[in-house]
């Protein structure tokens, strides 16, 4: 999306009361993260007022415990 202020769409989220944090990962850009059931949502407004929103469905699970983060 273009021509989107970061305001615009904290608006929108705060209207359809979707909770969200804000992050700052970038010097161009505000990360916005919205979860709702079954839907995580990464916005990305960038300081040309460009927006692009990844989506990640599903119930992000874990898939096991301790030992199955091993490196090595």
């Amino acid at each position: 999306m273009e021509n989107v202020r970061v305001f615009d769409v904290l608006k929108m989220l705060y209207e359809a009361k979707v909770p969200y944090r804000l992050a700052r990962d970038r010097p161009d850009t505000i990360r916005i993260d919205a979860t709702l059931y079954g839907l995580r949502l990464e916005i990305e407004c960038f300081d040309d007022n460009l927006v692009e929103v990844s989506t990640f469905r599903g119930t992000e699970d874990i898939d096991g415990g301790y030992d199955s983060c091993s490196v090595y």
